[in-house]
């Protein structure tokens, strides 16, 4: 971490910081039946070839899961001066495992080599902004009109982030050997054959395209695997989500009658700016507004619906209040 003194008496922080994670708690199906053993007994019961028979799926928690997270984060700061104070912090980083979850559940439990990705979490850019201004009209002088509409202040705090990571799978036993995967995100199943590049196409609003589901020549992107089979392809996590930006201001002024009690007023404004956010106020983590199952083709890869603001719903929302302070 370097910090420095900077100019209107503000102070920069840069700093690296990463962590390395290991022993992570993640599921597998230990009564799953191998892939050999389904392909050698063509028609025969599911069951009678699991491990341990008379039993279905049989969830263990292992502590075998790793992550690798780096980062750049610089943060610019300035104490309330001459009317002025504001906080800037913006973050650059990557975050990779084999598990975000202690509820993730393994679709292959003799290979997890395919799992190594993006985390569930991974943020690569985060802005966070605050910051309070003491409007200049009137400021220092006497009288009642002075009184009246000086002293106001405006506050906010801005935030923009992009979306997180999810998976294309189906929801079907392709490999012939039980369904039983569970993902913080997108369709419970067994992962799709990536045949190109799902670019993104950022078509914004209801039903807008956000990543493209067929190549050039009209061949679609994503394939289930070949029955019998697993994909071994590294594809957890390789769609990012649409991300997140809303506005919360406030302005809001102080009435003293003496030096003991006063009131105060303000009004406030979240998602001030009425923008809509896709993924809503988490980055589409743990649920998606965008259509991730490869086999509903009319709305695979679509936006479906606009998630929540800064207040937890899409639409601008204005709060006035008055307190008394003692």
């Amino acid at each position: 971490m370097v910090e420095r003194e900077v100019f209107w008496k503000s102070l920069l922080s840069v700093g690296y910081v990463a962590r390395r994670g290991l022993h992570l708690q993640r599921e597998a199906d230990i009564n799953q039946p191998t892939l050999a053993t389904v392909a050698a007994n063509p028609g025969v019961n599911i069951n009678a070839m699991r491990p341990y028979k008379g039993f279905g799926s049989i969830r263990r928690t292992d502590n075998v899961a790793n992550s690798m997270y780096n980062s750049l984060q610089v943060a610019w700061n300035r104490r309330f001066n001459n009317g002025l104070q504001f906080g800037a912090s913006y973050t650059l980083s990557k975050s990779m495992d084999n598990g975000s979850n202690q509820r993730d559940v393994v679709p292959d439990t003799y290979d997890i080599s395919m799992l190594w990705g993006p985390s569930e979490f991974d943020a690569r850019h985060i802005f966070v902004a605050n910051y309070l201004y003491q409007l200049p009209f009137f400021h220092g002088r006497s009288g009642f009109v002075a009184k009246a509409l000086g002293g106001w202040q405006i506050s906010g705090i801005t935030q923009f982030q992009t979306g997180l990571p999810c998976s294309i799978a189906g929801n079907s036993d392709y490999a012939g050997v039980g369904l039983d995967s569970n993902y913080g995100c997108g369709v419970n199943g067994q992962y799709w054959v990536k045949n190109g590049n799902p670019s993104y196409v950022k078509t914004f609003g209801p039903s807008g395209q956000w990543f493209a589901t067929t190549n050039p020549d009209g061949t679609p992107i994503f394939t289930a695997p070949a029955a019998g089979t697993f994909n071994t392809q590294r594809v957890r996590n390789i769609i990012y989500q649409p991300g997140f930006s809303n506005w919360n201001m406030g302005l809001f002024k102080a009435f003293p009658v003496n030096e003991r009690w006063g009131f105060q007023f303000r009004a406030e404004a979240f998602n001030v700016w009425n923008h809509p956010n896709w993924c809503g106020a988490s980055g589409c983590s743990g649920t998606t507004n965008i259509g991730l199952d490869p086999t509903n083709a009319k709305t695979f890869g679509k936006v479906l619906t606009k998630g929540g603001g800064g207040s937890g719903s899409g639409e601008r929302n204005l709060q006035l209040s008055l307190r008394a302070y003692f």
